[in-house]
């Protein structure tokens, strides 16, 4: 500031000097100001802005965001065009058509583009990597008994958290993130009962940053432990039933040693049995996942005689079983994975394979060798008819009024944009589709308050796509997860560099 202090001194002596004198004309002195006025400009703007630029308390990037002109779905069925939402600090502060933008708001032009609520995958393991089952030399533990293993053997590790194991750097992180998730309920991986689950954020450094929520829930499948006990679906059963009803009595045990200890042993204790405490008091859900129709059954049978809070996922024959949910009344998560399509129906045009599937006649038999090409002609339609039934399915229970969320868990990330596509092609509206991915599981796991639509005060969780996200021709242009950016680049986009560079090399 003594350069600034310098300069104002010379200034005023040289504005007495010229326009101070008594003998200066007063006409002279009208035609000097503007002269001075410049001087002073530029003597002391360079300084002042110095100072400004180099002050503590103004930042260099603004938290403020401010998409414009977007195409904006709120939720399922309510958009608005040509609409704006404003974001700070990772909380949406306005939306609309006449939303005020403030004056250090970043700004991303948004003509063309559609706005989104975050996804919300309903049961996944994402961040989560596949366990090492070796001891610390890299040897495979030993089971001294196999029909009485130890919980870890037996894969039933209930008290284990995804913190502990979750991991910011794992590659589906951002593989989810490209699709438009933003936030999951992750799950360890293991065996029967492989821990709880939790909410996390796919943002962060560490763990911590990303943990929303612990204790979310207990995950429990029909996945037997390998050369010991329980290694069957009854098995399975009998010892889920087992651990639930022991839990249920040391409950009991405790209440009672609370009460009055007295002439009383103290009551065992560990942390496998605890974890279902929470479960029996009907304040955490057990999210059993099931592969096919009998366990659905399975599953329904467990919980109508513990009478614990289930939600079931996966459901991947769960065409046979919609009856019989419904009644149920219980949640739902059906699967984003179908059969894959077969190589030889990949390769013959739409109009062809309405006609294979339109001859499929389920009484052709092989008489003579003369029937085989119209024997595999109708095992290729009955193949298609198998498929097309996982295709079905989400539609058939929307269509039965049964509100169903969607799970990654078990699918490969590369397949979920063109199975989400082909659930709409079947049947299943674009509504249903999204309400899957946003408000109906920001319900099931309690998170309505904060996400699953765009709305002020909710998180800034966001999906910006370049139009309809379930349309083949548009690609996720940003995902916002907290407020915090993450920008991607079509496909063919990348493609097209990709073979740029190869012409030029």
């Amino acid at each position: 500031m003594e350069g600034v202090h310098l300069s104002l001194s010379v200034f005023t002596r040289q504005s007495i000097f010229m326009t101070g004198h008594p003998r200066t004309p007063k006409r002279n002195r009208v035609q000097i100001l503007p002269l001075l006025l410049a001087y002073t400009f530029c003597v002391l703007a360079p300084q002042i802005a110095f100072a400004q630029k180099n002050s503590a308390d103004i930042p260099t990037v603004s938290n403020v965001v401010a998409i414009q002109g977007a195409t904006i779905v709120l939720s399922p069925g309510n958009s608005i065009e040509e609409a704006t939402v404003v974001f700070r600090n990772g909380v949406i502060e306005a939306v609309g058509k006449r939303a005020t933008v403030p004056y250090d708001a970043q700004l991303i032009d948004g003509k063309g583009l559609t706005v989104y609520a975050g996804f919300i995958d309903a049961l996944s393991q994402i961040g989560v990597p596949a366990p090492d089952n070796t001891t610390n030399n890299g040897q495979q533990q030993q089971v001294v008994d196999r029909s009485d293993p130890t919980f870890d053997q037996a894969g039933i590790t209930p008290q284990q958290e995804v913190r502990s194991v979750l991991k910011p750097s794992d590659a589906s992180v951002d593989a989810f993130r490209k699709l438009g998730f933003t936030v999951a309920h992750s799950v360890p991986q293991g065996r029967m009962l492989p821990g709880e689950g939790a909410i996390i954020l796919l943002s962060g450094d560490n763990a911590d940053a990303m943990v929303l929520s612990d204790e979310q829930s207990m995950f429990f499948q029909f996945a037997g432990a390998r050369g010991v006990y329980p290694g069957t679906p009854m098995g399975i059963m009998a010892k889920f039933r087992r651990l639930y009803i022991e839990s249920n009595r040391r409950i009991h045990l405790n209440e009672m040693y609370d009460e009055n200890p007295a002439g009383m042993v103290r009551p065992p204790s560990d942390v496998v049995h605890e974890a279902f405490f929470p479960v029996i008091s009907e304040k955490r859900p057990i999210f059993v996942f099931t592969q096919d129709a009998l366990q659905v059954h399975r599953a329904l049978a467990l919980q109508n005689e513990l009478k614990f809070n289930m939600v079931l996922t996966g459901l991947s024959e769960g065409f046979d079983t919609i009856d019989k949910v419904k009644k149920s009344g219980v949640p739902v998560a059906l699967t984003l994975g179908v059969p894959a399509k077969p190589e030889w129906a990949a390769k013959i045009k739409a109009d062809s394979l309405e006609l294979i599937l339109a001859s499929f006649n389920d009484d052709t038999r092989t008489a003579t060798f003369r029937d085989i090409e119209a024997e595999k002609r109708n095992l290729e339609a009955k193949q298609l008819i198998s498929r097309k039934q996982y295709l079905d399915m989400p539609a058939q229970f929307a269509a039965v009024g049964v509100p169903f969320s969607f799970t990654s868990f078990g699918v490969k990330s590369t397949d979920i944009a063109s199975n989400l596509r082909e659930f709409t092609a079947s049947g299943l509206s674009p509504d249903a589709a999204l309400a899957a991915l946003t408000t109906t599981p920001a319900g099931l796991l309690g998170l309505s308050a904060s996400m699953g639509s765009v709305e002020v005060g909710k998180m800034a969780n966001l999906v910006v796509s370049s139009g309809d996200v379930f349309d083949e021709k548009s690609f996720i242009k940003y995902v916002f997860v907290n407020g915090q950016k993450y920008e991607y680049e079509a496909a063919e986009k990348k493609e097209e560099s990709g073979a740029s560079r190869r012409r030029g090399q």
